[in-house]
């Protein structure tokens, strides 16, 4: 029974490995005119379905990809919306495109197709007769396309076309069934392989660079020699295209074996032509590369990086089988380059990373190309294992360039990703991905992984397998169970860990060397796996930096122990093929402290990318009214990836008070990963002088301020990584610690500095949705001292206006307020404000270049807490002992971006703690407008009221005269404490990046 079973387990590795049993197949002719005027393609479609499936078919899908630029709600639009790209919503509906004229016939009969509302580019086709087992059907239709302005792959710039995804075309039909997909601007293709026959029609003196080859011996003729002229001047069509040929060509391509057919046309085109014999089969290639003038000289070994690609990638796979390689200079908004059969387009932004670019998108010819994955759903199939052929390719091009190393940014980003537990498994379909994630872990995980089990297997056990991959699975469909069988049948090792759980696992990488003990000839090594998948780990024994002996452990999780040969080491080292995202735990030194400290001291700031921690060093500058000039030592250790322990500190010499000053912040990150993405224990502190006094004084006396806030902040998990909801729960008390001046009664009068120490707790839950319309958040708080409570809620929401980047920003308060003490000199200070400025920091969060003079620099700035008003007022104007609601509105105005001028209007309401004659209700109404001047978002703004309310207008000409009210009522905002130093410098990367 046993021999049974295991003659059955055998059977069905090799049938699991072997090709389908079927697949379909569908031959294409399309005749299309391409009228440059109007931007519209019209054309003629007819294709032979081949039904080499066991099922009868009574249905088609077929791909409308053309109608995803249609409106604002298909599945490509609603997708750019959700990763924040709002230039398809904003466009004009002139600038989209689609495809109609459509009218099927299945064997010559005129057959309904049926769109769905959601999904317009994707049609069913019901059979009047069903297509059984071996038969064919011929499908025909006309069609016409207008060509959208470039928002994604295909579209024009003027009169460059790039034109893919841009016929009817069935859905795949395999075992696992139909595969409709809609097209999205990240997620790939996935179509039937076959022939296809395609005519193009279009003035004569257009460059046309297509899948296949070309039939028309005058054209390429004409390309040829075009290829031998003498490079043009580089401002040539700079500003300009030529016109349009009054006459028309046809150009004929055919290709086999292919499961897709785009093309490029371009009048400015320089072309150059090149040939590479393919290895494996001898097979003369024709390489060419189309491009402007002014990109010349980035684009003159443009055949040589086509060449290099042909040449590695078919020694390392398998044979280029097509007569052609083509790459392009063309516009792209869908990343840096976009592969199809035998051509690819590559976007003017990629100039400075070219040669990578070309190889990558040229080796999709393999893996996309005659490997056809399904790149929806398993996109690291074509793009991740491409990935680690580019750099395969990349790395042998510089073998004698010292240390050099391949996408060290992008690996940089991915350790970070890994580091903020933000990473995602690379096994599942590309919409689940966060846009960063989809180019980190697609790529560059997918990239490191293979790195890592092919040092597992050996290079040439993988090497095997690979080319049986190819060798099996080439013009098919192969899924991730397809690969796994043909890596699995030539390595020695078990694959398990890779394809069950490191392909599956969105956890971090961390590996550490616990101990190490000498027995006899032998040391052993006990190692341990933080990140819970088990996983196998190459362990160095290192002299001097070289490597003497390594091992490899069994795949593992929690400990174990590994017996390496040999004690002559002065370190053990983690592998550095291993995608360790710590790696400062990686290094085991026998005569070092404690045997993992190890520390380098750097200036300014650095990447967290070897076997030492960082401790960053660069000046420290600040300033405010009574310290005046400060300078000291910033020291941190911020950095990418970020560490778990975090800290910035900055002690200072104030010259002005003569006194050290200086302010600092210390964290740890926890990653539960259940209710609570993370939780960050932190503690700030700074101490600074807030106030002088001359009086009865030959030399100012300073009074000085000292904060010490530990906080717990609790993120909430939203488990969906694509959901745009950030919700913190933050727990902060306060110790603060207050000099003031007190005055002697003897006939001096000279002050002396008292001390009070003030204790305080603050509660408070946050609420954002950073969707990409109408973003909106909330807050409630409540605060605590020994005189005083308070309860507030503020809301905020843009209101986006249907030009781009102008809205309306909508903000509402609501406080409420509770003595504890009946004594106001007390309890003035925690009162709610309507403006807040440094005079009502009591919890000095915030940063102020003067904090208690009124008629002092930099008296006017002020932040936008509690009521949100503009105008800058003090000694207890337009404050309340009791309740307050305000709503504070801006707007962008229909100016350039550059100008960054908004009108600002609040209004709000409050008890009137002063009835008189011209207000004896009991209810205040406060309100002020202007024009804002908004320099840094959320930051550094400038308010200039126009209009304002008796109570601010009144407060200005008491204290300053009636003169000074224009200038008194200007105000501006430096509001550094919306940063959060410990964690806010990489998610302004992250934001950059994406």
């Amino acid at each position: 029974m046993k021999q049974l079973i295991f003659f059955f387990a055998i059977l069905s590795c090799i049938s699991a490995g072997a090709q389908p049993a079927w697949q379909q197949r569908v031959d294409t002719k399309i005749e299309v005119t391409l009228n440059d005027h109007t931007h519209f393609l019209n054309a003629s479609e007819e294709f032979t379905y081949t039904n080499n499936s066991p099922d009868t078919l009574r249905f088609i899908y077929i791909h409308l990809w053309p109608n995803a630029y249609k409106n604002d709600h298909t599945p490509f639009a609603r997708q750019l919306d959700r990763m924040g790209n709002t230039n398809f919503y904003y466009a004009k509906p002139r600038a989209r495109g689609y495809i109609d004229s459509l009218e099927f016939r299945v064997n010559g009969q005129v057959t309904d197709h049926f769109i769905a509302e959601s999904s317009p580019d994707i049609a069913r086709i019901d059979l009047a007769e069903p297509l059984l087992p071996g038969h064919k059907m011929m499908v025909s239709t006309p069609f016409r396309v207008k060509i959208p302005r470039v928002f994604s792959r295909m579209g024009h710039t003027g009169q460059a076309y790039y034109i893919s995804q841009w016929f009817p075309k069935p859905a795949v039909y395999d075992q696992k069934g139909w595969h409709p997909i809609s097209y999205l601007d990240q997620g790939e293709f996935f179509s039937e392989y076959g022939s296809y026959d395609v005519s193009i029609t279009l003035p004569a003196n257009y460059v046309v660079m297509a899948t296949g080859n070309c039939l028309d011996d005058k054209e390429n003729e004409w390309l040829a020699k075009k290829a031998r002229d003498t490079l043009p001047s580089d401002t040539l069509y700079t500003h300009s295209s030529p016109p349009s040929a009054p006459e028309t060509k046809t150009l004929h391509f055919h290709e086999d074996n292919i499961h897709d057919f785009a093309w490029f046309a371009d009048k400015r085109w320089i072309v150059r032509m090149d040939t590479v014999t393919s290895p494996g089969n001898n097979l003369l290639v024709t390489t060419y590369t189309a491009f402007l003038p002014d990109y010349k000289y980035f684009w003159l070994k443009g055949n040589d990086y086509l060449s290099e690609t042909v040449k590695r990638y078919g020694g390392w796979v398998g044979p280029y089988r097509y007569k052609t390689i083509k790459a392009v200079l063309g516009d792209m908004k869908a990343g840096g380059g976009m592969e199809y059969p035998t051509v690819t387009v590559i976007d003017k932004t990629a100039m400075k990373n070219l040669k990578t670019v070309i190889i990558h998108e040229a080796g999709h010819n393999w893996f996309y190309g005659m490997l056809g994955s399904n790149e929806r759903d398993h996109a690291w199939m074509d793009e991740g294992i491409n990935t680690f052929y580019e750099q395969k390719t990349i790395r042998k091009d510089n073998d004698s360039v010292k240390n050099f190393k391949v996408g060290r940014l992008e690996s940089m980003l991915y350790y970070e990703l890994a580091a903020t537990r933000e990473d995602q498994a690379i096994e599942q379909t590309s919409d689940n991905f966060k846009k960063l994630n989809y180019g980190m872990d697609v790529y560059y995980k997918t990239a490191m992984l293979l790195r890592w089990m092919e040092k597992y297997m050996g290079d040439e056990d993988f090497e095997k397998g690979m080319k049986d991959y190819y060798d099996t699975w080439h013009f098919h469909h192969p899924y991730p169970e397809d690969f796994r069988v043909c890596m699995q049948r030539h390595s020695s090792r078990s694959l398990d860990c890779f394809f069950d759980n490191l392909f599956k696992s969105g956890k971090r990488i961390d590996f550490t060397i616990l101990k190490a003990r000498i027995n006899g000839n032998n040391t052993e090594i006990t190692v341990r796996n933080n990140s819970g998948v088990a996983s196998p780990a190459l362990i160095d024994e290192r002299m001097n930096g070289e490597i003497v002996h390594s091992g490899w452990t069994e795949p593992f999780t929690g400990k174990t122990t590994i017996s390496l040969t040999g004690t002559d080491w002065n370190s053990l080292k983690i592998d550095d093929i291993i995608p360790d995202d710590k790696s400062t735990n990686d290094v085991y030194r026998r005569n070092a402290l404690f045997h993992h400290f190890g520390l380098e001291v750097r200036p300014f700031f650095g990447l967290n990318t070897d076997d030492k921690d960082k401790l960053f060093v660069s000046p420290a500058l600040g300033y405010n009214n009574n310290d005046g000039f400060m300078l000291g030592l910033l020291f941190h250790d911020i950095t990418l990836p970020e560490n778990r322990f975090r800290f910035e500190l900055a002690p200072m010499y104030a010259f002005n008070s003569n006194t050290l000053v200086g302010a600092g912040s210390v964290g740890y990150l926890w990653y539960p990963g259940n209710l609570f993405k993370e939780i960050m224990l932190q503690a700030d502190a700074k101490t600074f002088d807030d106030n002088q006094t001359r009086l009865n004084l030959s030399a100012p006396l300073f009074s000085r301020f000292i904060k010490v806030a530990p906080s717990l902040s609790f993120t909430f998990n939203e488990h969906n990584p694509l959901s745009p909801v950030t919700r913190v729960l933050l727990l902060k008390g306060y110790s603060i610690t207050n000099q003031n001046f007190s005055f002697s009664s003897d006939s001096l009068g000279k002050p002396v500095l008292v001390t009070q120490q003030k204790f305080y707790g603050l509660l408070r839950y946050s609420h954002r949705n950073n969707r990409t319309y109408n973003p909106f958040g909330y807050t409630l708080e409540g605060q605590l001292g020994a005189d005083f409570g308070k309860l507030t809620a503020e809301g905020n929401i843009r209101i986006d206006y249907n030009t781009k980047n102008k809205a309306l920003y909508v903000r509402g308060f609501l406080g409420k307020y509770f003595p504890v003490t009946d004594v106001q000199s007390v309890t003035s200070v925690y009162e709610l404000n309507a403006t807040y400025s440094g005079m009502d920091d009591y919890l000095y969060d915030g940063t102020y270049m003067n904090r208690n003079n009124p008629g002092g620099k930099f008296a006017q700035q002020i932040a936008l807490q509690e009521g949100g008003f503009k105008v800058p007022v003090y000694n207890n104007a337009a404050r309340s002992d009791n309740y307050m609601a305000t709503m504070n509105l801006e707007t962008d105005l229909p100016l350039p971006r550059y100008i960054p001028l908004r009108l600002f209007l609040d209004a709000g309401l409050m008890p009137n703690s002063n009835p008189g004659p011209t207000n004896s209700g009991p209810n205040t109404v406060l309100y002020d407008g202007g024009v804002e001047l908004n320099l840094i978002k959320n930051i550094v703004n400038i308010y200039i009221p126009i209009i304002m309310s008796n109570d601010f207008q009144n407060y200005i000409i008491n204290n300053f005269g009636k003169s000074k009210v224009f200038e008194k009522s200007v105000s501006f905002t430096l509001q550094f404490q919306n940063i959060n130093w410990l964690k806010d410098p990489s998610k302004l990367l992250k934001t950059v990046v994406n």
